[in-house]
């Protein structure tokens, strides 16, 4: 009766790969290329040592240049705090704009007078003005 050996453990590196390996190499590359990390020529290269190669070990050097991907992944999204001051002034100007528009769309289609509207552009003017004053000050 004849025994199956092996006659030492693999390798790290020297199991052989298939064509599912190969492939998720040079889509790994292709992302570098994307990102501007290789040259055409260097990828071209890259690409076809990955299709030639044999075993894990020999996609080693193929990636010894390159960032880690997951040294570069984005982090996740952290919770922005609003600033209520902030939302109040976006929400100032779009009023304002609005305003503008509906203002300028009134004098055109209704044919009214722009000095109908000099009453309210002082209203607002003199709240702004009266606003920045601290009563401390009166």
């Amino acid at each position: 009766m004849s025994e199956i050996s092996h006659p030492q453990p693999p390798v790290p590196g020297g199991i052989r790969i298939g064509t599912l390996e190969r492939e998720q190499a040079a889509a790994a590359l292709a992302e570098h290329f994307a990102a501007g990390r290789l040259e055409t020529d260097e990828f071209d290269a890259r690409v076809r040592e990955a299709y030639l190669a044999k075993t894990a070990a020999d996609l080693v050097p193929l990636f010894a240049d390159l960032p880690d991907k997951q040294r570069f992944a984005p982090e996740p999204e952290r919770m922005r705090r609003r600033d209520p001051r902030r939302e109040a002034a976006a929400l100032r100007t779009l009023v304002f704009v609005v305003a503008v528009l509906a203002a300028i769309l009134w004098v055109a289609l209704v044919r009214v007078p722009p000095l109908v509207f000099l009453p309210i552009v002082w209203l607002v003017l003199a709240r702004r003005s009266f606003g920045r004053r601290s009563c401390r000050a009166w």
